[in-house]
């Protein structure tokens, strides 16, 4: 039973390795890859020890890879740019100004 316990958790860390390593929350995936990597190695060890071997290894380590791969790519060749922050707070000065004339436009009852 703890052999299976400690597969299904690799896989789960692995899966959530490569979702991770795919969205713009890359640099979180290194912390699934660590566990499915050490996960993965545990299983060679119990492997080794009880003379079986297990496709799931292969298919562990084959997602580990991947997802390293792509954390890498993604923090070595993505860049993010910072738009242009004069238009951004010219909006938002135009905004306000909507809100406040929005605000006196608006009569309030003062019998409640």
């Amino acid at each position: 039973m703890g052999k299976k316990l400690i597969i299904i958790f690799g896989f789960i860390a692995a899966i959530l390795s490569v979702i991770l390593a795919v969205t713009p929350f890359s640099n979180l995936a290194i912390i699934p890859i660590v566990v499915a990597f050490i996960l993965g190695l545990l299983i060679v060890y119990i492997s080794k020890k009880n003379n079986t071997k297990t496709k799931s290894i292969q298919y562990i380590f084959l997602m580990v890879i991947i997802a390293l791969a792509l954390t890498v790519y993604k923090s070595v060749y993505y860049t993010s740019e910072v738009g242009d922050t004069e238009q951004l707070e010219q909006r938002e000065e135009e905004n306000l100004e909507d809100s406040k004339e929005l605000l006196e436009d608006i009569d309030f009852d003062e019998d409640i």
